[in-house]
């Protein structure tokens, strides 16, 4: 039998709690290997490559952990130009990618010192993988283009930068480690020909590179990552980034997201929810009517077994149901706390 009670001020409490989880497969937060999907790159590799941590032809399990793509604002990298054919697929790229991120009229990206880049790699994370949003600091990715390793970071311990994006925050991606806690090795300031390694969009869950900064030659503190953008040619680009990432051997990040909780306490006191309509409460006389067995009458006896939540117009919002009833007597009070996660 429902019974009703009306919650004052002092009954409800809310908080917010900031929670981390991995966001790769399995709910791990870093990974070592990875593999693309021949059937995949067949079909959309000019635009972009998936890049799964299982071996998705042996293992149907395996699924998607993040894509990479290479654009050119002039089609540079892929097939196609005026009168030959192709779909400048790196045009594409680029173009979707600088209407997405960059406020109207802007033509070219900016990435540290360098404010006229015309080429970018992506790499981005669907949503449900990213739910709310990639962790500032969170991530440390490891680039190796055939001469050692480069370990990158974002520089969100010094704030975020200053330029007006439509997607804020936007952090410098930089040489750093994670390790021990956050190092920088170089600023975004560092390079100011080639400008710095890239930018970092948390809400997004993209990562921008400087294909400029990524070909500087590893002991001058580059990857040494040779992009080849030619005209009316298919580079294959963005697999140039996966076979990079793949020998760097590891990707750490995490998602993170803000969680808002509503704690209900709801008292039955002394004098309360002491009645049910549950048979077993009842007997019946010889006239049929339902009379409360004699020694419930003074010394009633039940169980609460389930809360519902109600809205002030008398519709069921939510419904906790309690791991095992609770005995509720006279003498007996009885406090519970019902939660709600969202």
């Amino acid at each position: 039998m429902a019974f009703y009670k009306q919650l004052d001020a002092d009954s409800k409490i809310q908080d917010v709690a900031i929670v981390t989880s991995g966001v790769f497969q399995d709910g791990v937060s870093n990974i070592t290997t990875f593999f693309t999907s021949s059937t995949q790159y067949s079909n959309t590799g000019d635009y972009s490559v998936d890049i799964y941590r299982y071996d998705p032809s042996n293992n149907a399990s395996a699924s998607v952990q993040f894509g990479v793509a290479y654009g050119h604002v002039g089609g540079s990298g892929s097939l196609g130009t005026k009168g030959a054919t192709g779909d400048r697929t790196t045009a594409a790229v680029y173009g979707q990618i600088n209407n997405l991120i960059n406020p109207p009229n802007t033509s070219r990206f900016t990435f540290g010192g360098n404010s006229s880049v015309d080429q970018v790699y992506a790499i981005v994370f669907n949503r449900a993988r990213i739910r709310e949003k990639l962790e500032p600091g969170g991530w440390e990715l490891h680039l190796n283009a055939g001469s050692g390793v480069v370990k990158l970071i974002d520089d969100s311990s010094t704030g975020p930068t200053t330029n007006e994006r439509n997607f804020a925050p936007e952090y410098n991606v930089v040489s750093g480690t994670l390790s021990g806690g956050t190092t920088i090795n170089e600023a975004a300031s560092t390079d100011s020909t080639n400008g710095s390694y890239g930018s970092f969009y948390p809400s997004l869950g993209v990562i921008l590179l400087n294909p400029k900064r990524l070909q500087v030659a590893n002991a001058s503190g580059g990857v040494g990552m040779a992009t080849v953008s030619a005209s009316n040619t298919n580079n294959q680009n963005d697999r140039l980034l996966y076979n990079t990432i793949k020998s760097g051997a590891y990707f750490q990040a995490k998602r993170q997201e803000e969680v808002t909780s509503r704690h209900y306490f709801i008292r039955a006191t002394a004098g309360q929810f002491n009645m049910t309509t549950n048979e077993t409460f009842y007997t019946k006389s010889a006239a049929g009517t339902r009379v409360i067995i004699p020694g419930l009458r003074t010394d009633p006896k039940t169980y609460i077994t389930t809360v519902g939540l109600y809205n002030e117009t008398n519709e069921l919002l939510a419904v906790a149901k309690l791991s095992k009833p609770i005995l509720k007597s006279k003498s007996r009070e009885a406090l519970i706390k019902v939660k709600l996660d969202f």
